[in-house]
């Protein structure tokens, strides 16, 4: 008797191990298993894939044996529909899985990092996929599961997921028990010197004949440093020959490094280059829609699709909005006219925070005009947020008190320090307004370690 009282979920893991022995393994790995369960009403299975290049070669080469494996598994003639799907990351059916639905055996050996750091959880499951990225993100997929694609060469311009990517691979293989060196460029390069010091290089090449893996990020920084490349050169063929995984990112592909000995240029492109493309409109709207989901802000779709169109800029600077729009949704009501008016006009802005934002931010969230906060209006609605402004001015500015005052309408540098010390004492004494400071100060981006420091002027008052 037909059996149809599945969940979409259920029956692709049903699915998934009868498929595998009729496709060849990478095909699998990087076609077959990266679909996601959509829904099942019983007759038709919908599957979806990251974008519409990925379903289209779904579609063409390996739709009748997805066909064939989902009827046998209802006992029943069906359909399946592969559609692109909506925000968010792709996720990894057979994650942790050894292709039978079944937990993929570890070993006991544990994965180690050249030194301890704290790094943030990056997993396949967290990567968003678009079409810049797909080659990219296939590629860490099947050397993390010990296919073909190593050495691998990561590269593109900052921010657009190489590390992440990296640091989903050590996941990757750590769950699988195996022994990973992570590093960084100048990391290797420190390591390096240090060994050839204390005269320590057979234990230097005794860590990386142990490992199982190497990771190299910002491997550009080899560049120029001969000695380094040659003993990289050296740790790379012993790795390679052995058949471990490497994978390697930088900023530029291996043909635009300078100053790079060819026979490590040979190596880094005797693998797959994957390049991390720009981002385009629709992977910037799966990752607004995702990031804010996570952040639990809540946008109508279209003002998110009209945020997609407007900014430009890397994985890091759209998180960077949604962390501004996260504070400022804690203050006031999030619209279109609130966009317009703080956050999109500086959300892809680059460098410090200047005196006209801070003026402008804080006269938005009091409900003021520019004007009226410049203007010579005492009252406590126009005073205390004038006061707010001179404060995350010179907190958040490099600029000195004379400058503060004159764009806050001509005021002198001890009117300002008034009113800083004023806003510094009501915020150590109260807790709601702390907040609120703090806030503001996420939404204007402003993080401790990138704020500028003033050269003009003495000591600071500080809530």
């Amino acid at each position: 008797m037909p059996d149809s009282n599945f969940q979409a979920e259920q029956l692709w893991e049903r699915v998934l191990p009868i498929i595998k022995p009729d496709v060849e393994s990478k095909d699998f790995v990087t076609w077959i298993a990266e679909l996601r369960p959509a829904s099942w009403d019983g007759e038709t299975l919908t599957l979806e894939a990251p974008f519409g290049l990925f379903r289209d070669r779904v579609k063409q080469s390996f739709l009748p044996a997805i066909q064939s494996a989902v009827s046998s598994v209802v006992r029943k003639p069906c359909q399946v529909s592969v559609a692109v799907g909506a925000f968010g990351a792709m996720p990894s059916t057979h994650r942790g899985h050894n292709g039978h639905g079944k937990p993929a055996a570890s070993s006991s050996q544990t994965t180690v990092a050249p030194r301890q750091r704290e790094r943030p959880m990056k997993t396949f499951e967290g990567f968003i996929v678009g079409e810049g990225n797909i080659m990219a993100y296939l590629g860490a997929k099947q050397l993390a599961e010990g296919g073909w694609a190593s050495p691998l060469f990561l590269y593109g311009d900052v921010g657009l997921g190489k590390t992440h990517l990296l640091h989903a691979v050590e996941h990757a293989l750590h769950e699988r028990g195996r022994r990973v060196l992570y590093y960084q460029g100048e990391d290797f390069t420190r390591r390096m010197v240090e060994a050839l010091r204390l005269q320590r290089m057979e234990s230097f090449h005794r860590e990386f004949r142990n490992a199982d893996a190497l990771l190299i990020d910002d491997v550009q920084f080899l560049a120029g440093k001969r000695r380094a490349q040659q003993e990289f050169y050296h740790v790379f063929n012993l790795l390679h020959s052995a058949g471990r995984p490497i994978a390697l990112a930088s900023d530029r592909q291996p043909d635009e490094l300078e100053n790079l000995e060819n026979g490590l240029r040979s190596r880094f492109q005797g693998g797959l280059l994957a390049d991390l493309a720009p981002l385009d409109r629709e992977l910037r709207l799966k990752i607004l829609g995702t990031k804010l989901k996570e952040a639990g802000v809540n946008l109508d779709n279209h003002v998110v699709e009209r945020l997609s169109l407007q900014l430009q800029g890397s994985v890091r600077e759209l998180e960077g909005l949604v962390s501004r729009l996260k504070a400022a949704s804690s203050v006031v009501s999030l619209n279109d006219q609130a966009l317009d008016t703080a956050i999109v006009p500086y959300a892809s802005r680059r460098g410090p925070v200047d005196l006209d934002i801070v003026i402008d931010t804080v006269a938005w969230v009091y409900g003021l005009t520019r004007d009226e906060l410049l203007s010579r209006d005492r009252s406590r609605r126009v005073a205390w947020p004038r006061h707010i402004a001179a404060y995350m001015c010179r907190k958040l500015t490099s600029a000195s008190l004379p400058e503060i005052g004159h764009a806050l309408g001509g005021r002198n540098h001890t009117s300002i320090l008034r009113a800083v010390q004023s806003v510094s004492e009501k915020a150590l004494d109260d807790a709601a307004m702390a907040a609120k400071l703090g806030q503001m100060e996420k939404m204007l981006g402003a993080s401790p370690e990138l704020r500028p420091r003033s050269e003009k002027s003495g000591a600071r008052a500080t809530a």
